[in-house]
C-alpha cells in the first residue's frame, strides 16, 4: 500500500495511490462508516492514519467490494499537489557515516556506534518541491537515503522485536551545505546548520507499506541528477541495519508513529546547482524528484 500526503484547495489530505491516481483516504473511511451507521473517524494526518491503519484497511477492503469497477472514480482527487508524507510533530532522527565507503569519502573512518543528527520536519518538501539554493552556499550536495517510518510507540526495543514497530519505507533526501559541514566537523560542532536549511529534506514521493517489503536490508539505491548516476549502493551495505538502528535509538528516546529514521546515504556525493533536477530512487518504493531553485 503506498500512502501519501497531498494538498488539495489548501487543505492537507491523506491519499492511496492505486492505479496511478490518488484516492481520498477520509473519503473511504466516511463513506463507510456512513453505511455501516458507525461514528466517523477522522484522518486528518499520517500520524492518525499509522493509528487507524487496520480500520483503513477494512474500510478499504469492503469498499471495493461494494462499489467494484466504480471504486477508483468515486474516490479518485484530480491533479493534487504532494507534500512531504510525515506528521508535523514527527522526529527526523537521521544516521551519519552509516555506509563504509561514504564514510572513507569524506575521509572519515567507519563509526564504532550509529552516529545520529537531527533534523527538523519544517525542513521537510514532498516529491516535485523546488529545494532552495541558500545565495552564500558554497556547495549543496544531495543524499539519498532509505527512511524508515515508525508506526508504534517504544522504547528500549529489542533488536528481535525492531521490524514490529515499522509502519512503512520511504525516500529521503538528505541536502547538505558540505562546507558548512566540513567546517563543523573541523571544529568538532554539531552538524545542525548544514543540515536543516529550509527544503533541505525532501521525503516521500509517498510511504510503502512493510508488507510490501519483506527485507529492507536489501534494497537497490540511486541517485541521478539530470539523468546521470551520482550515487549508486545497497542498503546490505549499511554498517548499521534496521533492527539494530530502531533498539539503538529507542535506548535514548521513545519512538513515536510518524517518526522517521533515515539511514544514512551510499558514496558518490557531488554538488549540485541551481536548475538541476534530483531523482532519487529506492528499490520497491519509487522515485522522489525535485528541482533545485
Amino acid at each position: 500500500m503506498r500512502i501519501c500526503l497531498y494538498k488539495k484547495e489548501k487543505h492537507e489530505k491523506v491519499g492511496l495511490f492505486e492505479h496511478r491516481k490518488v484516492l481520498d483516504v477520509q473519503q473511504i473511511i466516511e463513506t463507510m462508516c456512513i453505511l455501516e451507521k458507525r461514528s466517523k473517524t477522522r484522518i486528518d494526518n499520517i500520524k492518525d492514519l499509522i493509528l487507524n491503519f487496520s480500520l483503513f484497511k477494512n474500510s478499504l477492503e469492503k469498499a471495493k467490494t461494494l462499489f467494484k469497477e466504480d471504486f477508483i472514480n468515486l474516490f479518485a482527487e484530480d491533479y493534487v499537489d504532494l507534500l512531504a508524507p510525515i506528521y508535523e510533530g514527527s522526529k527526523i532522527i537521521c544516521l551519519g557515516k552509516n555506509y563504509k565507503a561514504h564514510a572513507e569519502e569524506i575521509g572519515d573512518k567507519s563509526p564504532t556506534e550509529p552516529v545520529l543528527f537531527g533534523k527538523f520536519a519544517s525542513c521537510a518538501i514532498g516529491d516535485g518541491s523546488p529545494i532552495h539554493y541558500p545565495n552564500f552556499a558554497k556547495r549543496v550536495d544531495p543524499e539519498v537515503e532509505l527512511g524508515v517510518i515508525i508506526g508504534k510507540e517504544g522504547k528500549d526495543i529489542s533488536k528481535d522485536e525492531a521490524l514490529e514497530h515499522v509502519f512503512g519505507y520511504t525516500v529521503v533526501n538528505d541536502v547538505t551545505e558540505r562546507e558548512l559541514e566540513f567546517a563543523d566537523m573541523k571544529e568538532q560542532n554539531p552538524w545542525f546548520r548544514s543540515k536543516n536549511f529550509d527544503t533541505f529534506s525532501p521525503i516521500g514521493p509517498y510511504i510503502v507499506s512493510k508488507d510490501e517489503i519483506s527485507d529492507p536490508n536489501v534494497l537497490d539505491i540511486e541517485l541521478r541528477v539530470n539523468g546521470e548516476i551520482r550515487q549508486k549502493g545497497n542498503t546490505r551495505d549499511m554498517i548499521f541495519d534496521i533492527p539494530y538502528l530502531i533498539s539503538y535509538i529507542s535506548k535514548y528516546m521513545t519512538l513515536y508513529p510518524g517518526d522517521v529514521i533515515s539511514t544514512g546515504t551510499v558514496p558518490g556525493i557531488k554538488a549540485v546547482h541551481k536548475g538541476d533536477i534530483i531523482e532519487a530512487e529506492i528499490e520497491k518504493i519509487g522515485v522522489l524528484r525535485n528541482v533545485v531553485e
